[in-house]
């Protein structure tokens, strides 16, 4: 009996085998399987003659893409950058092992590069036509034109009811090298650096202009033998021009309003409250031009301010007081205003000081009421540069600053400084914000497919360990499964009165930059208060994960914003790149992430403490 149980469970365990061995067979003998984490179907690509794309293949296939042959990592792993052409593109992947061939087609759309117009042409491109957004001008401002068409011609532009047939010139439009976009990149390729058939003209606003949505008409001229024939193009823009007497005054709408040097433009106020009032002078499209003073303006969103009624007088105010108040953790300086009013405020490092400048503001300061208790503000002197224009020089003792905010209180204006913390042994005291990047968003992806915000939250979580150890108090901008709005994280820090914000991010690369010359470590900062946290951050990464040094920056980030703390965002490495994604799927280059940034704000703590005494 028990001879008859052995044999059937030995003949089982034949037919088990066989199966196995079978379904392995099976598995080996599949052709390759191809998945394409970048470019996406249908893609819009932003570059116009080469760009990268990556993924994954079965592990130990061969691959070619479009005819190149492609390196494939050990874990099936690729990434190439390759040519591209104008138009529909399609990537052809053809990747074979023993078994078979297995064939994958990405068709995406890049855009065609700016040429000249032939000359044995004789049209006007219609969407190079310029302005092309509704205007709103004043005496003084300068109406810029142009278009793009066949060179070597002659081009006038028209304002109806205004003015006729302004001359207008052929000059070379510059094409914006490559590195003028972005702070990095070796261009692969070229594109002509001039492109002729650009026309420029402009007009200035007259004192006597006035007109009301009027039309602008290009004309190009072109002459044929004896005789000359012309086109002519409309803009989709439309002009008014009112005289000084007609000038508006707003209000600024929402929590916080971002004031800019043009459309879309870099920033010039940051976060000014609502209810301050300006002078609105002009408008392109959806953006409003505000009069700062004279010389000096801002331009805003339509859906920032509102406008309020004729005849509001001028918003302005006069400054006779000031006072300075010590508080725990904290001194602020109070501007006795009777409105509100648009602000901004410079940070210096050598001497340590913060200069605030107040639009609308005239000096009658006689006094100046020092807080005897305070011992965070060494001086405060007043200036006032040009009319309108009031700045505030505040200088202090604290070498290292640690934040600054401004705000109004009422109708006075506060300007808030942070104290520097008092940390003992190591890290105590300390308060320390860590943002892991992105979620509910993946972030950047890796060809093999490890989402940028699950390797974010691991280098988070093991550095608040490392922190915690070393008596810092920690607060996480969210958990593994719950997502965070990107501008709510700053919020949390400011909220839970940290002294520090590190958000931890790994990084990716636009269209066009060649990713095997550009990859690596970089570290970003905004406020100046920030750069000594940032460089010593920057130097432990670059010493501990041993990666290309991709740079430290200054960089206008949302997590590298905020005033009132210390801001650093790292990118340790590159998720695009298959031996760096590799990498950051390992435990141990985590933790080195980790402790990396750890020293470099222990590093920074040690400095700051030797440089107070």
């Amino acid at each position: 009996m028990k001879r008859g149980v052995q044999k059937i469970l030995f003949c089982f365990f034949l037919l088990l085998t066989h199966h196995t061995w079978v379904g392995l067979e099976a598995k080996e003998a599949s052709p390759p399987h191809i998945s394409v984490v970048y470019p996406k179907k249908d893609a819009q690509i932003g570059a116009t003659d080469s760009t990268f794309i990556f993924g994954s293949v079965t592990p130990e296939s061969e691959l070619q893409i479009n005819g190149h042959k492609v390196k494939v990592h050990p874990n099936g792993a690729f990434l190439a950058f390759l040519p591209l052409k104008p138009g529909d593109f399609v990537f052809e992947l053809v990747a074979e092992n023993d078994a078979g061939v297995s064939i994958k087609r990405v068709p995406v759309k890049v855009p065609p590069p700016i040429f000249s117009v032939p000359e044995d042409s004789f049209c006007i491109i219609k969407n190079s036509v310029h302005p092309g957004k509704d205007l709103s001008l004043m005496t003084g401002d300068i109406l810029e034109t142009g278009f793009r068409g066949t060179p070597g011609c002659r081009a006038s532009f028209s304002i109806e009811g205004l003015v006729q047939d302004v001359p207008m010139v052929e000059a070379p439009l510059r094409i914006l090298d490559f590195v003028g976009k972005y702070p990095w990149g070796k261009r692969e390729g070229s594109q002509p650096s001039q492109v002729r058939g650009t026309y420029t003209g402009f007009y200035i606003v007259r004192p006597s202009n006035k007109v009301e949505g009027a039309n602008i008409l290009f004309k190009l001229i072109k002459r044929i033998g004896e005789d000359s024939v012309y086109i002519t193009e409309l803009s989709p823009a439309k002009v008014t021009i009112r005289d000084d007497q007609t000038l508006q005054v707003v209000e600024f709408v929402g929590s916080s309003v971002v004031a800019r040097s043009g459309p879309k433009l870099g920033y010039t106020l940051l976060y000014q409250p609502p209810g301050i009032r300006a002078i609105a002078t002009g408008k392109m499209g959806e953006w409003v031009r505000l009069r700062l003073a004279y010389g000096e303006n801002a331009w805003v969103h339509q859906d920032s301010i509102r406008y309020l009624p004729m005849g509001t007088p001028r918003p302005k105010s006069i400054l006779t007081s000031i006072q300075t108040k010590g508080q725990d953790g904290k001194s602020e300086v109070v501007l006795f205003l009777q409105q509100k009013l648009p602000f901004r405020v410079e940070q210096l490092i050598d001497p340590p000081a913060l200069f605030l400048t107040v639009y609308g503001v005239t000096s009658n300061t006689d006094w100046i009421r020092y807080d005897s208790k305070d011992k965070l503000i060494k001086e405060i002197k007043w200036d006032q540069p040009k009319v309108d224009v009031y700045q505030l020089k505040v200088f202090l003792n604290q070498r290292q600053q640690w934040g600054y905010d401004v705000f109004y209180d009422k109708n006075n204006l506060v300007l808030e400084i942070k104290h520097q913390p008092k940390v003992k042994k190591r890290l105590k005291g300390l308060r320390i914000c860590l943002d892991p990047g992105h979620s509910p968003d993946p972030g950047a992806v890796g060809p093999t497919g490890l989402e940028e915000r699950v390797v974010n939250f691991k280098i988070a979580k093991r550095l608040k360990k490392i922190l915690e150890k070393n008596g810092a108090e920690v607060v996480l901008t969210r958990t593994e499964s719950n997502g965070v709005a990107l501008y709510d994280r700053p919020k949390i820090a400011i909220k839970e009165e940290c002294d520090i914000l590190i958000s931890i991010h790994n990084n990716a690369l636009p269209d066009g930059v060649n990713p095997f010359y550009n990859n690596g470590t970089s570290t970003y900062y905004y406020h100046p208060q920030s750069l000594a946290l940032a460089k010593e951050i920057h130097s432990q990464l670059l010493k501990k994960l041993k990666l290309p040094d991709f740079g430290l920056y200054y960089g206008n980030l949302v997590l590298t914003r905020p005033s009132q703390l210390l801001s650093v965002l790292v990118e340790c490495a590159f998720m695009m790149i298959p031996e760096q994604e590799e990498l950051l799927k390992k435990e141990s280059f985590q933790k080195k992430c980790a402790q990396a940034i750890f020293r470099g704000i222990l590093n920074f703590i040690k400095k700051t403490k030797s440089e107070g005494k």
